[in-house]
């Protein structure tokens, strides 16, 4: 009659799983399983097997060596000749073990470390863990790699990787320099330790306007105060002027703003049409053409006026000073050029523009200054 017997032994985490035979067996048909490990690093031990018979060893991957350490199995050697195994973080590695002879065991283990990170969860190791954990063995070099930005809520609120520090002993500041990812500085792995990242909260400020282009907009800290500005622009001879902002609690002077940053915020320019361009350049020119019209069909049709009292009398003709017609362009250019320099130099038209209508109003005043020589 056949059973299972079955040897079991807990030790530093090593289990021994028995083989079928007979009730009665002599001690003549006994082998023997020596079981040791390299360096010393566990006891060894002996196992008695029955030739013949299936013996499976049963032997942890992991197993403690003290408080912020542990070993880890990478090989065994059976009988002279050494195998590499796939190596794990936890579980039990099974070797079925020949019953004819004796056999001699010996398993090589290393020791680890762990790496813990906090502060994010978006963080890979680089190289990453032989026993796909945070464990690593001693002597090696580890970094961190972490993502700088991880978005909380799409376009309003984000979290940035600012500083970093390695066993709570120094920390160091993680440079904006335009990259998605940052990588610490090598760790050697002798000895337990931590990496905590800084993560600061972001928020969105969005500056719009319907006309031009705006500034301020992007991500900032809780509690700072952000300049924000709007280039209204010009539609043709019409000029887009900044009357004021809504959307927040915003500091305006002029065209300067500021607002404070407390959360996610959205702001709009106000912009009112300004018709002081159009007037300067179209308007003001028509009047001036106009008036030396009338002046000189006045000249051409002296206007007679009759009056009945005793006899009729020729009303005096109205004399004009000589050359009354340029004299009174030339003032309404220089106007025009003095309205030109004050825009220009509250920013409200671009210096192309206003070259453009200066070189104009210069080259009407210096021909009408000739004719008056």
């Amino acid at each position: 009659m056949k059973f299972l017997i079955i040897f079991s032994l807990v030790l530093f985490g090593f289990i021994f799983v028995g083989f079928d035979g007979n009730l009665a067996f002599s001690q003549s048909n006994q082998n023997m399983i020596n079981v040791s490990f390299e360096n010393n690093i566990a006891p060894s031990y002996e196992i008695p097997i029955v030739s013949g018979q299936k013996f499976t060893l049963i032997q942890s991957y992991s197993w403690v060596k003290d408080e912020t350490s542990r070993y880890n199995l990478v090989s065994y050697t059976l009988d002279g000749e050494t195998v590499n195994i796939s190596r794990n973080a936890r579980g039990d590695f099974t070797l079925n073990i020949p019953t004819d002879s004796f056999h001699n065991i010996v398993f090589s283990a290393v020791s680890q470390y762990a790496l813990a990170v906090e502060g994010t969860n978006n963080f890979s190791y680089l190289p990453s863990s032989p026993t796909q954990d945070n464990w690593f063995d001693a002597g090696t070099e580890v970094s961190v790699n972490v993502q700088k930005t991880i978005e909380i809520k799409n376009n309003k609120v984000r979290q940035e990787a600012t500083g970093w520090s390695l066993d709570k002993l120094e920390f160091w500041i993680i440079e904006d320099d335009g990259s998605t990812s940052f990588t610490t500085a090598p760790i050697t792995m002798n000895e337990y330790h931590q990496v905590d990242f800084l993560m600061t909260n972001q928020y969105k400020l969005n500056v719009l306007s319907d006309f031009g282009e705006t500034t301020g907009s992007g991500w900032y800290v809780q509690g700072i105060t952000v300049p924000i500005g709007v280039d209204t622009g010009i539609d043709g001879l019409i000029l887009n002027t900044l009357s004021g902002w809504e959307g927040a609690d915003i500091i305006y002077d002029g065209n300067i703003a500021l607002v404070l940053v407390d959360g996610p915020v959205t702001v709009s320019a106000k912009v009112e049409k300004n018709y002081s361009l159009l007037i300067v350049v179209i308007v003001i020119p028509i009047l001036i053409v106009g008036v030396i019209v009338v002046k000189k069909f006045k000249r051409a049709t002296p206007v007679i006026i009759e009056k009945t009292i005793e006899k009729t009398v020729e009303a005096p003709q109205k004399k004009y000073t000589d050359k009354y017609d340029e004299k009174l362009s030339i003032y309404l250019a220089e106007q025009i050029l003095e309205k030109l320099d004050e825009l220009y130099s509250l920013k409200i038209i671009s210096e192309t523009k206003y070259s453009k209508l200066t070189e104009t109003q210069k080259f009407v005043k210096e021909n009408l200054g000739k004719n008056l020589k």
